[in-house]
């Protein structure tokens, strides 16, 4: 990787001007690279940045079969690129983010998505590999993207967002969740001190916490008539979430309108962090 140098000075934030409030969401001119972008909540926070102008850049799952990236191009006209990176290998995320940066991409915002849940393995039961495989991917990866995308942004001094998938299970307890919720709650800190170190070169980083959603890997839950009903109980808004609700903050998150939000933690959990 070349050699790294900060700029003589931070180039902070500025303030909002008088100019139309939406246009403080407009995010034309914008390049977003998502990670775990091809279903579930990623897929929508990925459909909400391009419909609000930015263009796309995926990194998938090696050798993943997947017609996201042609469907999200035709239905919101933008430019959408995609790269295979093996996340669970630190040296090949850097070789990766380095071909994006060689091609030409600029990244102007970063939503680390990507991840792998416990598969609710009681303490007793788990096992080294899956341990570890979790803190790669759910930890590491996001480290190690966050630092590269960071110096790209400092060294542009055009700022940027730094957007992290947390989890309703780094803030509250959960059995069986013994691996997968410390580690995104190290991911919740992880975003504190990128906020603390990068917010005086305009960068903000911040932190969503999703709860009970219903995407795919909740199957086993929702089809469980007895758990379905224990856990939409313990929702003040009785409902499963959607992936469709993290378009909005995601565009905020992504835009001029948060440059004055750093190292929050949004839940996007119908109100159970509270209960």
């Amino acid at each position: 990787m070349p050699k790294f140098t900060l700029p003589d000075e931070p180039t902070p934030a500025s303030a909002p001007t008088d100019e139309a409030t939406l246009s403080l969401f407009d995010l034309s001119g914008k390049t977003a690279l998502v990670t775990g972008a091809n279903g579930g909540i990623g897929g929508a926070m990925t459909r909400g940045l391009a419909d609000a102008g930015a263009d796309i850049t995926i990194f998938q799952i090696p050798g993943e079969k997947s017609n996201f990236h042609a469907e999200l191009s035709q239905a919101t006209g933008r430019k959408v690129s995609v790269y295979d990176c093996d996340l669970s290998d630190s040296p090949s995320i850097r070789k990766v983010i380095q071909q994006v940066f060689d091609d030409g991409h600029q990244i102007d915002i970063l939503c680390n998505v990507a991840g792998i849940s416990s598969g609710s393995i009681p303490i007793l039961h788990e096992t080294d590999e899956h341990k570890d495989a979790i803190i790669q991917i759910n930890f590491n990866a996001v480290w190690i993207l966050s630092q590269c995308v960071a110096r790209h942004m400092i060294e542009h001094q055009r700022g940027g967002k730094i957007i992290n998938i947390c989890s309703l299970a780094a803030h509250k307890a959960m059995p069986t969740f013994s691996v997968y919720g410390p580690i995104k709650a190290a991911v919740a800190q992880l975003t504190n001190s990128l906020a603390n170190e990068f917010g005086p070169y305009n960068i903000q980083a911040n932190s969503i916490f999703p709860g009970w959603i219903d995407t795919p890997l909740a199957a086993r839950f929702i089809n469980d008539k007895p758990t379905n009903d224990r856990i939409v109980s313990s929702i003040p808004a009785r409902r499963w979430g959607k992936p469709s609700d993290f378009r909005g903050i995601t565009v905020f998150l992504a835009s001029a309108a948060s440059n004055y939000v750093n190292g929050a933690r949004i839940f996007v959990d119908g109100g159970a962090h509270g209960m």
